[in-house]
């Protein structure tokens, strides 16, 4: 599980990351970011259109999975990514390429 201090929990934070951010797409998966900052903050995001409670879920659970695994390797940022429609229907792997060709594409690699 991600660890707290790495969360956007407010429904402020993930306005302000919508509103000041920059978004990156690829795929079904939005990445919406804030450089700079303290440390590194996620949120995730998955509507009703990816389906039911079930796969939106699993889908949550993968991208905190990826993201728990790569924490270390991010610059101070607030991030926020959403998920589309079809992105139950990808497997881990390509979830887990999908996210980092982002992270890598928008510069927030150390």
């Amino acid at each position: 599980m991600l660890a707290k201090r790495y969360r956007l929990t407010k429904h402020g934070s993930f306005n302000y990351v919508y509103r000041k951010g920059t978004p990156k797409r690829r795929g079904v998966i939005t990445l919406c970011f804030v450089a700079g900052g303290k440390g590194v903050k996620v949120g995730f995001s998955v509507p009703n259109k990816v389906g039911k409670a079930v796969y939106r879920n699993k889908v949550k659970r993968r991208m905190r999975a990826i993201v728990q695994s790569r924490i270390r390797a991010l610059k101070p940022s607030q991030l926020v990514f959403s998920a589309g429609k079809g992105a139950c229907d990808m497997s881990y792997g390509e979830l887990c390429e999908t996210m980092e060709k982002l992270l890598a594409h928008s510069g927030l690699l150390k």
